[in-house]
């Protein structure tokens, strides 16, 4: 299933994501000293690879809702008008502007325009391509390519607030975010199993 018009990744043609087999991590400044990571559970996607691989593009949609930081109370004041307030904007997109591929051939840098919060910011992901399986439960007809990558974002580019301040000095919340993605792209679209075993929004 891996190409052969390029050294590296899919082939071209569509490919989705899996959120049962990513992890879409953010890492936070917490209460000015601490640290906390979280995720997003729902998402969805597409790649269209192209035959020249910098001409593909990426289109992902997370539900903002899905936050979790492993802490229920937490998790809803993330979610309130303080911080993301997903009433208003349930859904953090992605949009590719362009691919980079770099000197390392499995690595590239993927750009796009962020938009969290209804604002768009326009960001660069560090990317790697991992490898290639097939699918545990249905190898014969469907394939993954995992892939890596990592970015820095400013929760006030996008008009999020950090909580106010705290008694002994800085902010309850970080401006500065670290993104940790790792993603699996499979040939198959995995929405009727996503249905069917009830991981939907």
């Amino acid at each position: 299933m891996t190409s052969t018009h390029a050294e590296f990744g899919p082939g071209p043609g569509t490919w989705h994501l899996d959120p049962l087999h990513s992890s879409l991590i953010f890492v936070a400044h917490y209460l000015r000293f601490g640290r906390v990571q979280g995720t997003f559970g729902q998402a969805e996607g597409q790649v269209r690879v192209a035959e020249d691989p910098t001409r593909s593009s990426v289109s992902i949609a997370i539900d903002a809702t899905s936050v979790n930081t492993g802490v229920n109370a937490r998790d809803a004041h993330l979610r309130s008008p303080d911080f993301l307030d997903v009433q208003q904007h349930p859904q953090i997109r992605f949009t590719s502007t362009g691919l980079e591929q770099t000197r390392r051939h499995n690595s590239f840098r993927l750009h796009g325009d962020l938009e969290i919060h209804g604002k768009q910011v326009p960001v660069s992901l560090s990317s790697e391509w991992v490898g290639d399986a097939p699918d545990l439960g249905s190898p014969d007809d469907t394939h993954g390519h995992y892939f890596s990558a990592t970015t820095r974002i400013s929760l006030s580019d996008f008009g999020v607030g950090d909580g106010g301040s705290t008694p002994w000095g800085g902010r309850i919340v970080g401006d500065t975010v670290d993104i940790v993605l790792e993603v699996r792209l499979q040939n198959q679209d995995p929405a009727p199993f996503l249905k069917q075993i009830g991981h939907t929004s």
